[in-house]
């Protein structure tokens, strides 16, 4: 089973901190190729020829807060054809004041790998494709322990679990992270937006966009907020 993780907020005291994952039910490395296969396509347009965020573009591949329209815009609607399932943890800061942001992804991480593992607890590994980060580099050296503890802890008793192999990735070892990368950047934007569901307001609509894939999305403040068995619609 693969999964490809990200964080969103980190740095940022003014957005929703969030965690989440995306899990491809399709063959993945055939939904790398149709990314991989469209940045290739996109990379070739000459009427964005030295825009600054179409370089980054280039150079890095997709990335939710620095595409452009023409290359956001049909990166959506790649992502619309792809069957796939995202969880996410989110915080708004005031459960734990004080705490380090680290220490935040940290528990985020744990709560969401501890929850996936139990629900594949049948399969034998999990791998687990990590955005490189500075900060993420400590972390994942304790998240294997943490994760095993925390859904134990959560099982009530000591059972067989999916062994947890997590690998730092850049976005262009792997391209399939940015699914989560722009999941995420919509359920940000309608988090800060007080959840609205008035379809005039952008922010919803680009929610909607993404609702379906989302298997749950948990507040540690607010607890679920929408998951396929209770969804928004």
């Amino acid at each position: 089973m693969k999964l490809f993780m990200d964080e969103s907020g980190n740095g940022n005291a003014d957005q929703p901190l969030i965690v989440g994952a995306v899990e491809l039910s399709e063959d993945a490395d055939a939904v790398e190729k149709r990314i991989r296969d469209l940045h290739r396509s996109l990379c070739a347009k000459s009427s964005l020829f030295g825009f600054d965020s179409f370089e980054k573009f280039r150079e890095n591949g997709f990335h939710s807060s620095t595409d452009p329209r023409e290359v956001s815009g049909r990166f959506v609607e790649l992502i619309g054809s792809i069957f796939f399932r995202s969880y996410m943890v989110t915080t708004d800061r005031t459960r734990f004041p004080g705490r380090a942001e680290p220490e935040l992804i940290e528990l985020m991480y744990v709560k969401l790998l501890s929850d996936l593992s139990i629900k594949h607890r049948h399969e034998a590994e999990l791998l687990c494709y990590v955005e490189q980060s500075e900060d993420m580099r400590s972390i994942i050296r304790r998240l294997p322990n943490g994760v095993l503890k925390q859904s134990r802890k959560t099982i009530g008793k000591v059972t067989p679990l999916p062994d947890l192999n997590i690998a730092m990735v850049t976005k262009q070892d792997y391209m399939s992270t940015a699914i989560i990368d722009y999941v995420m950047a919509a359920v940000s934007r309608w988090l800060k937006a007080d959840c609205t569901t008035s379809p005039s307001k952008y922010v919803y609509r680009s929610f909607r966009e993404f609702e379906a894939s989302i298997s749950i999305l948990y507040s540690l403040e607010r607890g679920r907020i929408s998951s396929r068995k209770d969804p928004l619609h």
